[in-house]
């Protein structure tokens, strides 16, 4: 007959199959996991290297934009000045421009030297060339 011994032993093996198998079962689960995970990781690893070139791509881009933005501002600076002499000429410019329109109402070469402040050549010049008639 079987003594207890026997059962004992027989049981212990069985428990002993019982718990290799769950090991394994357990040992394959956390293996896929672990592949899965990694699968995951590389998608992930991936996608960073993507947005690190779009952010690299994007800072040149802001790059040029700000170089053209400086070269816009200075060129408005440019022609502000340059509207500014046409609305606020020197003030000789002005006399100029105030002698000539006096020369064509017919002003004599003494009130264009005294109203503008030329000298007689250039009241001359003046009356000469934007006499009226």
């Amino acid at each position: 007959m079987i003594d207890l011994w026997q059962i004992i032993a027989l049981l212990a093996l069985i428990l002993g199959v019982a718990a290799s198998a769950a090991v394994l079962i357990n040992t394959r689960r956390s293996a896929q996991l672990i592949q899965a995970q990694n699968q995951a990781l590389d998608v992930l690893q991936k996608d960073l290297r993507a947005l690190c070139n779009a952010a690299v791509q994007v800072g040149g881009r802001v790059h040029r934009l700000e170089q053209s933005l400086k070269q816009l501002q200075q060129r408005q600076q440019e022609l502000g000045l340059r509207q500014d002499k046409l609305v606020h000429p020197e003030p000789e410019a002005r006399s100029f421009e105030q002698a000539i329109k006096l020369a064509q109402k017919g002003a004599s070469v003494e009130e264009l030297m005294d109203i503008c402040d030329l000298s007689r050549g250039e009241a001359e010049l003046m009356s000469m060339m934007h006499r009226l008639g």
